[in-house]
């Protein structure tokens, strides 16, 4: 990812890739062959913090695309990231979340994702608006499947959510003004 420019698009062919992805430019599409056939395992435990998936931080208009995550602290973590989309990647076993967006990460879109067996909230939302998450899959998560802290105007629709230890969708403290609708949880 050292060489990518902004408004590249990276191609990442099936396999297992023992590494932390870090995304440094604007604009860029990170696409995978197959969210099970392309997997970021990145090295180390996924009890340590800083283990990530992938990365990117102060970026805007990213597309990360039909990847796999596992084995991270955090899946994905989008650090003050706007304007991009996280689409139809599976994240499992992470330490801690994963999907998690913060810091102002705001109007991106999670579509068609799937979360399962991560060790704390399954899609996280802290401090961030105006974002979209439809059609996303969070079952068997040890916390929420969808969690929103301080985060409002974000919409949440046609979800699923299922066998998670606390909430199919937690609206936490300081978090007005979010739709949700359309959202299948159950056995949460």
């Amino acid at each position: 990812m050292q060489f990518a420019t902004a408004g590249d698009t990276v191609w990442i062919d099936a396999g297992v890739y023992t590494e932390t992805v870090v995304i440094g430019v604007d604009n860029l599409a990170l696409i995978g062959k197959d969210s099970n056939a392309t997997v970021i395992d990145p090295p180390g435990s996924n009890a340590t913090a800083g283990i990530w998936g992938i990365y990117a931080d102060t970026q805007t208009g990213l597309l990360i695309k039909t990847l796999g995550v596992t084995g991270a602290y955090n899946g994905i973590r989008l650090d003050n990231v706007d304007l991009s989309t996280v689409s139809n990647d599976s994240v499992s076993t992470c330490g801690n979340f994963a999907v998690y967006l913060l810091g102002g990460s705001d109007s991106n879109t999670l579509s068609g994702n799937q979360v399962v067996s991560n060790s704390n909230y399954g899609i996280e939302l802290n401090g961030s608006s105006g974002n979209t998450l439809n059609n996303n899959i969070s079952n068997s998560n040890s916390s929420s499947g969808f969690h929103l802290g301080s985060s409002s105007g974000n919409t949440i629709s046609n979800n699923t959510s299922n066998s998670n230890t606390n909430f199919g969708i937690d609206l936490a403290a300081s978090s007005p003004g979010n739709t949700v609708s359309g959202n299948t949880t159950n056995s949460n």
